[in-house]
């Protein structure tokens, strides 16, 4: 089973994932509403798949959360975000290991995007 953190600041949408994450089979380890809180989440224990927001409350964004995981550990993220900026999308594909899904999100489109990161190697 793979473990998921979920990096969301709005509680209710957060809790939405967890539900819906869960019933596919997915353990989630965990949630966080800010970057520090994310970062204290990681400190703590290592998810195999993050999924994340990127606005976020606290100092960094999303993006930027990325880039510091990374340089850290090549830990998967999926961000879901309701931003179809162009400039937002190019930042998230010049991640490495990084897709994204747009709000309002397709439990099926999220079911598929989670089972091809379950498929492929980290």
């Amino acid at each position: 089973m793979k473990k998921i953190l979920i990096i969301e600041d709005e509680t209710i949408i957060s809790f939405g994932y967890r539900l819906q994450l869960e019933r596919m089979g997915f353990d989630v380890i965990g949630t966080a509403r800010s970057s520090e809180e994310a970062e204290a989440q990681l400190a703590r224990q290592q998810p195999d798949l993050i999924i994340m927001d990127i606005y976020l409350k606290g100092a960094k964004n999303g993006l930027e959360l990325a880039q510091e995981i990374h340089e850290k550990q090549p830990i998967p993220i999926l961000f879901l975000t309701a931003s179809t900026k162009p400039e937002i999308v190019a930042a998230i594909h010049a991640l490495k290991n990084c897709q994204y899904l747009s709000k309002p999100i397709n439990p099926d489109s999220l079911e598929d995007m989670l089972q091809r990161f379950v498929r492929s190697p980290h």
